[in-house]
């Protein structure tokens, strides 16, 4: 096999990729907000960010596991048709639907004056509906610089619309429509790129299958939003807005390396997963190796560099969200092999376990929440999300990996070797860090420390198993077909008319909800 057909290149480049993408866009809007926020006034940011999560809520549902469904399916072409059509009704009447009750959404979550930004918002889930087969069959296709680059155009025709209303003096309408003009011309350039029109047809045999994967798929999004806001509820309720403070500042940080390397894994697992569909139980270990690596490796960093960054960032002030740090670190690496291994379950087609995973996480991670708030506060809360992440939420995948006969044993193995490093590195770093005076520079010495631990303990491990991800991803059953400089060539199940026009988290290829701010 050629250098260009192997599958292995072909998902490093969509890694490195999809990371760049995520890079850019998160600037890009960091920027832009920036610009944005000497524009506008403070209450009508305050109530686009209101119309924003209501937009963001049932944009979770919007999707349905349709692009999913896609690009784990053998038989694509035949499904394309019914998906289509499912995608444009889901998405017709959630419009409709989001757009009628605006008013009352609006009150109810406290700004009653963001009842325009959510009618207006209400188009995206639209346009969502209409673009599912053009993004399913992007990342199917593993092209992760076209859909890079329909997010450039999102981001680039999103930001100027925006900032043309806003020096007009129609800042709250002016973020609402640059989000809604950025994510059509987006859908469009995903039209063109995946060189296939908007074919509706229907099969009720299809559909049936289609939604019986996509709605576990879809009601999963939904908990996920959940589990991402439950600990912050709880904590604002119960230890106050100073704690929550502290706590969402280093959540916030807790995400930088972590979305980064989620973000583009989740847009890679599902469609090199399901194109290896023959051998994936023999290719999940190896090829989750060297990611746990990676995230225990960044989880360790964070931790032990957590006072230095938060004191030299934010400032002394804030040096009480350093400790908050900690647990969270090993929350977000286990949330990214979560991501993995939902992926790795979607691509088999077993969405229905995800979700249940998904249940048990919720009811064990609510109550320990609580707890955690009414006895630490933000670290209480904290700690508790890292002991549910992994004693709950591990365990509870490998039961169901167990169940249908995975190789669990081994794969508790490949977790478990980075994890103690991690772990004794962190300690390492923590015994250097007491031994300097200065807490900032003892802050630093640990982080190399611990950096050193970690890498003399496990890159004897890690190396053979970065070798035998290759292997895996290009052996016998990868499909051929030679990468073009645009992306890989179009699906053989695809059609090959001339182009024509027109995107948590759990699921790996959820719709893409815009990238302005």
């Amino acid at each position: 096999m050629a250098d260009g057909q192997a599958l292995s290149g072909r998902v490093g480049r969509a890694l490195r990729w999809s990371t760049t993408g995520t890079l850019v866009v998160r600037l890009g809007n960091l920027g832009l907000g920036v610009v944005i926020a000497r524009i506008v006034s403070p209450e009508e940011f305050g109530l686009y960010a209101i119309a924003l999560t209501v937009q963001s809520v049932v944009m979770a549902l919007a999707d349905l596991g349709l692009s999913a469904d896609l690009v784990r399916s053998p038989d694509f072409a035949r499904r394309t048709g019914p998906v289509a059509v499912l995608g444009l009704a889901t998405g017709t009447v959630l419009a409709v639907v989001t757009a009628l009750s605006a008013p009352a959404l609006a009150s109810a979550m406290g700004g009653p004056g963001a009842a325009g930004p959510i009618a207006i918002l209400a188009g995206t889930f639209l346009l969502a509906g209409v673009g599912v087969v053009p993004f399913a069959t992007l990342q199917r296709r593993l092209d992760q610089r076209g859909l890079f680059r329909s997010n450039a155009v999102d981001f680039g025709v999103g930001a100027a619309v925006t900032l043309v209303l806003a020096a007009f003096g129609h800042g709250l309408v002016g973020l609402a429509v640059g989000r809604v003009a950025g994510q059509a011309c987006g859908v469009a350039m995903q039209f063109w790129l995946a060189r296939t029109g908007l074919r509706l047809s229907w099969d009720r045999a299809v559909a049936r299958s289609v939604l019986a994967f996509g709605l576990p798929v879809a009601a999963a999004n939904l908990l996920s939003w959940v589990l991402l806001s439950v600990d912050r509820v709880v904590l604002g309720n119960v230890a106050g807005a100073v704690e929550l403070g502290y706590y969402v500042l280093a959540a916030n940080i807790s995400t930088w390396p972590m979305t980064l390397v989620g973000q583009a894994l989740r847009s890679v697992t599902l469609p090199a997963f399901s194109q290896v569909r023959e051998r994936a139980r023999a290719a999940l270990v190896p090829l989750l190796a060297p990611v746990w690596w990676a995230v225990a490796a960044a989880a360790a960093m964070l931790a032990s560099l957590a006072h230095p960054v938060v004191v030299l960032v934010y400032g002394a002030r804030w040096e009480p969200a350093a400790q908050i740090l900690v647990p969270l670190a090993v929350v977000g690496a286990v949330r990214v092999v979560a991501d993995v291994l939902a992926g790795y379950l979607y691509a088999l087609g077993r969405s229905r376990g995800v979700l249940v995973v998904q249940i048990v996480w919720l009811v064990a991670l609510v109550p320990a929440v609580v707890v955690g708030a009414r006895l630490g506060g933000s670290l209480g809360v904290g700690v508790a999300q890292a002991v549910v992440a992994v004693t709950v939420l591990v365990p509870a995948y490998l039961v169901l990996l167990r169940r249908s006969r995975d190789e669990v044993a081994a794969l508790a193995r490949t977790l478990a070797v980075p994890g103690g490093a991690a772990v004794c590195a962190v300690l390492a770093g923590v015994f250097v860090a007491d031994r300097v005076g200065d807490p900032l520079w003892g802050g630093l010495f640990g982080g190399v420390a611990t950096l050193g631990v970690y890498t003399a303990t496990t890159l004897a491990w890690v190396l053979p198993r970065w070798r035998a991800v290759r292997v895996t991803l290009d052996g016998p059953d990868t499909p051929d077909g030679p990468d073009t400089p645009d992306g890989p060539e179009p699906d053989p199940a695809l059609p090959t008319e001339p182009p024509e026009t027109a995107g948590a988290p759990v699921a790996p290829s959820g719709r893409p909800r815009g990238t302005t701010p």
